[in-house]
């Protein structure tokens, strides 16, 4: 069976009963749910055992939401994880006759605490709002020395336009501004930020060595970064990586317990840009990655998922090792230097330059693949892999 030698270690596998029906005392954590579990202890403020209960559960209450974001279609406005609220499911319909199907499906899921909200834009016109403006952004930032940035906030139902804090916006960037107002009206929030964010790769070969925490490294001319899923497409297999990687190099090697290289493959694929940060790398001996459906070290995947709000994911890259954070934002305009990318997801977790690449899960969910953050402090950025998948044309190799 062919294998996954990815860049990331896995936080949550199985869910756990919905808060009062009958939880574990003592759940058993992986080493990986274990760090997840202490990152959410810590940033909520809970108990190691109720972020133990938070984390254990976490997959069957995404399942939920995706299921309703199927089920419901455009009466749909989205879902988060209310840590707030113990970690419970919040499921935003624009009908209230919706709420009927949302309580019986997570009845069924065993999710009882999850709630329904009644709002007034779905989450397509979200999407749509937000794609809308991030054209407009994009153009912007073409010749501004600080990006506009943007996301949709699906528990506030609007769209919010982020300003660099402190910086001079260029005539372009204001008339975005102004449009975005008088369009949006209500729909809209602006707000700043801090830092600017940048991709996450190691320009020249052994710039960010030492040391390799984890993770797969992978190294091409005069850059390194690593390595996420394994995906196939016919008789064909690929490493999934970042788009940004790709463009810097078009052969891949891989460190041996020798410490040589062992080759890999070329890119066969990538983006980098306006649509997101992906790429795929034609492995020549497929043979390589052993068994199937596990990444490195030794955790398997089984299938992928969409992002919600609220819900710790984790990475595991070659440079800083294993983290894991709360995603904070989807559907996002990123301004990188010279660049700007649409439709990716913030999240909490710290991540460092080699890290690009790096595989985001959930227990044995994939989640995207670590694009970048900012220039300062933790903050991870990553490609949906529901998109990467879809653009790449290939299929992500579970097991």
């Amino acid at each position: 069976m062919w294998s996954l030698i990815a860049s990331i270690g896995l936080t949550c596998a199985l869910a756990a009963p919905a808060a009062g029906s009958g939880d574990q005392d003592t759940p058993r954590l992986s080493a990986s749910q274990q760090a997840a579990a202490g990152q959410l202890a810590a940033d909520q403020h809970v108990s190691t055992q109720e972020a133990k209960r938070r984390v254990l559960r976490q997959e069957r209450l995404t399942d939920v939401a995706t299921a309703l974001r199927e089920r419901l279609g455009s009466r749909f406005a989205g879902a988060w994880i209310d840590q707030k609220h113990g970690g419970r499911l919040t499921v935003a319909v624009t009908r209230s006759t919706a709420t009927a199907l949302v309580e019986a499906r997570s009845a069924q899921a065993q999710a009882p605490d999850t709630t329904t909200v009644v709002v007034d834009r779905s989450l397509r016109q979200l999407d749509r709002m937000s794609a809308g403006l991030a054209h407009r952004i994009a153009a912007a930032n073409k010749d501004a020395a600080h990006g506009l940035q943007s996301a949709v906030v699906v528990q506030d139902n609007k769209v919010r336009l982020d300003l660099p804090r402190g910086k001079t916006l260029t005539p372009a960037q204001h008339a975005v501004v102004e449009w975005a107002k008088r369009t949006f009206g209500d729909g809209l929030e602006v707000s700043t930020y801090a830092h600017a964010s940048e991709p996450f790769y190691c320009g020249g070969q052994y710039s960010c060595d030492p040391p390799l925490r984890s993770g797969l490294a992978i190294y091409g001319t005069n850059v390194r970064c690593s390595s996420a899923f394994m995906a196939y497409s016919g008789s064909s297999y690929y490493m999934m990586t970042a788009g940004h990687c790709a463009e810097d190099s078009s052969y891949w090697e891989v460190p041996t317990y020798s410490y040589g290289y062992q080759g890999v493959g070329h890119v066969a694929d990538y983006t980098f840009g306006y649509y997101g940060d992906s790429a795929i790398v034609r492995v020549d001996d497929p043979g390589f990655w052993q068994p199937r459906g596990w990444v490195y070290p030794s955790t398997r995947i089984t299938n992928w998922d969409y992002d919600y709000v609220g819900q710790y994911v984790c990475k595991q890259g070659s440079t800083t090792g294993y983290t894991c954070g709360q995603i904070t934002e989807t559907n996002a305009t990123v301004s990188y230097p010279g660049r700007t990318l649409t439709g990716m997801t913030w999240s909490t977790a710290c991540d460092a330059p080699g890290d690009s690449g790096s595989g985001v899960y959930d227990g044995s969910t994939a989640h995207g693949i670590l694009s970048g953050g900012p220039n300062s402090g933790c903050g991870m950025i990553h490609e949906p892999i529901s998109r990467a998948l879809a653009d790449r044309g290939v299929t992500l190799l579970a097991g």
